[in-house]
């Protein structure tokens, strides 16, 4: 279990020390975890009990704690769904996907991720270990390459995944997640050619419906680095390697964004 700090924690010095008296842990640890304006992730437990109680013991203490299961990073059931265009309305938004349109109350928003997805980005601790390029100690011998290890370098890089901004909409009844992906989403006539600037200002509107959040902090959140980490043994578990689908993701964005659609979604009910 994980337990997360709300982006509302104001980062003063006054609620570190608090903070710190309540968790034990010290503030300059607590800085790089816990900032204002951003989920932090406190700290992780093996045992749910114990991440009660000390969920129980910063909420005492007057801190925005929740508590979240850490495999919802890897969670199957929160796939992510490409929509093609969003319109949208006095009371209801429509996602127009591949083969229909969903009207949606803005109510039904929760919060919105936005951010940069890299696919096939591996998880933080298979990096560089596993692969057609993975290289051993013994392979970093060779003080000038060979003509084949210039080209084989040159071919790592040149199939290097290219990044592209996205947004996923989080809702507060459902796990599926409406994914913009700004590589084949429609913004139609408001469309400036500035894709960031096009994505940040449809999310705004999207938000300013209902308030909700819009969390960009992907790149300062202490929770990316736990997203970044392999999936737990037993996720693996099922369906076997020879019959999973076959899909390019980014376990960085996508486990990050399942793990504050549902603090978010928490936080929501627990007032």
């Amino acid at each position: 279990m994980l337990v997360l700090l709300a982006p509302s924690f104001d980062g003063s010095d006054q609620s570190y020390q608090a903070l710190s008296q309540a968790s034990g842990l010290v503030p300059y640890d607590l800085k790089s975890r816990a900032k204002a304006g951003s989920w932090g992730l406190v700290k992780a437990f093996g045992d749910a009990g114990q991440a009660q109680a000390f969920a129980s013991r910063l909420i005492a203490g007057g801190f925005p704690a929740v508590m979240v299961d850490r495999t919802v990073a890897h969670d199957s059931e929160r796939r992510s769904v490409p929509v093609q265009r969003v319109e949208l309305g006095e009371s209801h938004f429509s996602l127009v996907l591949k083969d229909r349109a969903m009207q949606i109350p803005y109510g039904a928003l929760s919060c919105i991720v936005e951010g940069e997805v890299q696919p096939g980005r591996p998880p933080r601790g298979l990096r560089h270990t596993t692969g057609p390029h993975a290289t051993s100690s013994g392979a970093l011998r060779a003080v000038s390459p060979t003509i084949g290890e210039e080209q084989s370098f040159r071919d790592a890089h040149a199939a290097a995944p290219v990044g592209f901004l996205a947004a996923d909409l989080h809702f507060a009844t459902v796990l599926w997640i409406a994914r913009i992906d700004t590589r084949t989403f429609d913004f139609g006539a408001e469309r400036t050619g500035n894709v960031a600037a096009d994505l940040a200002a449809l999310t705004n509107l999207l938000a300013g419906r209902n308030g909700v959040r819009i969390d960009r902090a992907i790149r300062t959140s202490s929770v990316a680095s736990f997203a970044d980490q392999p999936a737990p043994m037993r996720a693996h578990s099922w369906p076997p390697p020879s019959i999973r689908k076959s899909e390019a993701g980014d376990p960085r964005f996508d486990g990050y964004s399942r793990l504050i659609g549902e603090a978010e979604r928490v936080a929501r009910r627990s007032g």
